[in-house]
């Protein structure tokens, strides 16, 4: 088994320890290398981007499984720009290709409960981009059964990147806006999701990987600064001028995005059903402290 990974970022980090050590693994990177602390147990080789071009057909050869998490540059997707120009036999043992898209792509729904279903209807330029390469990719299944499986993702958190680290360093900001739904993923909930697809594939197959509880990004960081004992949090309206213009943008989309099919198809759940789980989680990681008590409303 081959995997090329484009684009391994934090979410690498939480996938590539629960691959089988007998994958032979290539990570891309942007221009920056840093090896991990798991590389060693993994056969793994990293190299930049454009590395990886000079010598892509050789690269690509005998891959068995790609997933692309390079987010949309001027409006294209290099990793799709990549496979039409590369040889089809360097590509012809490829089994599972994995899309991380957005559920910006959904748009605004006024609070309301979307799935994979849905009219997609994004709003936002970053939304509209995504949909457009979901749409290559899909185009690519249909007429030469390309092993396609798309990942609409929502905010994604974990250590080092949540609502505890925002108070850690200083910014007490919380954004009012009433009846505001957002909805997120713990990162080792992405990992759990890609694996089992990865074991289990449903070429075609758009899913959203998000967790059970939608709510205001305003609980999230409450939550936050209850676990850290943080007081005089700011509360700001979102009309504030203080507020800028791509904080109101992202604010547009109000939506509840659900996990149901990809629930029901491969069995999948995730680990943190719910935001407060997902902090707890990395609160004792970093202060060592039981926090289980703390009940969910």
């Amino acid at each position: 088994m081959k995997l090329i990974f484009f684009g391994a970022g934090y979410s690498s980090n939480y996938i590539l320890p629960r691959l089988d050590c007998s994958f032979e693994i290539i990570c891309t990177h942007n221009t920056e290398i840093k090896e991990e602390r798991f590389d060693k147990n993994l056969k793994i080789n990293r190299v930049t981007f454009s590395d990886f071009l000079k010598k892509k057909n050789d690269y690509l050869m005998n891959t068995t499984h790609i997933l692309n998490s390079i987010p949309p540059i001027k409006q294209e997707d290099l990793v799709y720009n990549l496979l039409k120009d590369a040889k089809q036999s360097s590509i012809q043992n490829l089994k599972w290709f994995g899309y991380l898209s957005s559920t910006s792509v959904y748009g605004n729904h006024f609070g309301k409960w979307v799935d994979e279903k849905t009219n997609t209807k994004p709003t936002t330029k970053r939304g509209k981009v995504r949909k457009k390469i979901e749409d290559f990719f899909l185009k690519l299944h249909k007429k030469y059964n390309f092993p396609v499986h798309i990942f609409r993702l929502p905010g994604i958190y974990g250590p080092g990147r949540s609502a505890l680290d925002k108070l850690y360093n200083g910014n007490k900001n919380v954004i009012i806006k009433p009846k505001q739904f957002f909805s997120r993923i713990f990162v080792e909930d992405i990992a759990s999701a890609v694996i089992l697809s990865m074991n289990n594939p449903t070429p075609g197959e758009i899913f959203n990987i998000t967790d059970n509880l939608p709510c205001s990004s305003q609980l999230v960081t409450e939550f936050a600064a209850n676990l850290l004992e943080v007081g005089d949090l700011k509360y700001i309206n979102l009309n504030s001028t203080e507020i800028n213009d791509m904080t109101k943008d992202f604010y547009k989309d109000n939506k509840r995005v659900s996990n149901k099919k990809i629930k029901k198809i491969l069995g999948w759940t995730p680990k943190f059903e719910n935001y407060k789980l997902g902090l707890e989680e990395i609160f004792k990681k970093v202060n060592g402290k039981n926090t289980s008590n703390n009940t969910i409303s």
